[in-house]
């Protein structure tokens, strides 16, 4: 069984799989915003892995 890396509180989430973990929310979600603009198409979010929220990422051109 694979675990999650110490530390580790959110989960970045590429089309439902774990794509990347990471321990504070808005570098989570930055990271996530960035793999959404490389991958338009797919699903992202970050998941909290204490409460279980999901935050779903958009695309946002000209952001990044």
């Amino acid at each position: 069984m694979k675990k999650n890396p110490p530390g580790a509180q959110f989960e970045i989430l590429v089309d439902g799989k774990p794509q990347s973990y990471g321990d504070v929310k808005d570098v989570a979600i930055a990271s996530a915003e960035l793999i959404k603009s490389h991958n338009p198409l797919s699903d992202v979010a970050v998941r909290d892995m204490e409460t279980g929220e999901i935050t779903p990422v958009s695309y946002k051109p000209g952001i990044i």
